[in-house]
């Protein structure tokens, strides 16, 4: 079982060059663990296996049900990894967002459209997420693939695949303040997390969440540092794409 991602990704934005050995990369990792990763689309699969694992995960977050939105290639995927039975052993999704003329802030607080009371968002940051983003989340591994490194390599994944297939400005998650403390989201590979999100009503009841951000030259940078702890010490450095980085 050997991994091919890149046939599954055809990059378009950003800085192509660094995304093909950061995928490369990738795919060496999966391959170390024994996990074949693929990109999927059908998220009725999703929310089914979700469903089947309440043991282990909470419900499937609605910005990635079926039941609720309309998914498709042009606003969103998922990561399947699955051991060698075949077995799914862990998920990475991205939802992809067009806010030009809007923002965090005014998005998520909108959830009065839905709910009697509204949520709140005291996030300092959270008005400056804005323009073409994406929403990384529904992050789930088996508990005996836990520990093994899947939670700093797939969010990665799947923010670099967000960035070359959407041109993303900004990734965007929540995260529980108990799990920040834990330096969950340090192994995400957020610096930025800020609390303030007051999601009242929501598919996990009345929840306060932290909220995690990166803009794309972050994005970057995080992938760098990633690669430079598997570069053997004689890898040549990358020529400037600085025309490609920009947004």
């Amino acid at each position: 079982m050997t991994n091919d991602l890149r046939r599954q990704i055809a990059p378009v934005f950003g800085p192509l060059a660094l995304l093909e050995r950061f995928f490369a990369a990738a795919e060496t990792a999966a391959d170390d663990l024994g996990i074949l990763l693929t990109i999927e689309q059908d998220f009725d699969a999703l929310l089914a296996f979700n469903q089947t694992q309440r043991e282990s995960w909470y419900p499937l977050t609605p910005m990635y049900d079926p039941r609720l939105n309309r998914l498709t290639p042009e606003n969103s995927f998922w990561i399947s990894g699955r051991d060698s039975r075949g077995d799914i052993v862990a998920t990475q999704c991205a939802r992809f967002y067009d806010w030009r003329g809007t923002d965090f802030k005014a998005e998520f607080e909108s959830l009065r459209l839905a709910y009697a009371e509204p949520a709140t968002c005291a996030a300092p940051s959270a008005a400056q997420v804005t323009g073409p983003v994406v929403f990384s989340g529904a992050g789930w591994y088996r508990p005996d693939y836990r520990g093994k490194g899947l939670s700093s390599l797939l969010p990665r994944i799947s923010r670099a695949l967000a960035l070359t297939r959407w041109d993303t400005d900004f990734t965007y998650s929540f995260i529980e303040p108990k799990l920040v403390e834990k330096g969950i989201a340090a192994r995400y590979g957020y610096t930025n997390i800020e609390p303030g999100i007051e999601w009242l009503n929501s598919f996990r009841g009345s929840c306060a969440f932290c909220l995690l951000w990166m803009p794309r030259d972050q994005l970057l940078a995080d992938m760098q540092v990633w690669l430079g702890g598997r570069a053997e010490a004689d890898e040549p450095s990358l020529p400037d794409r600085q025309s490609v980085d920009t947004g």
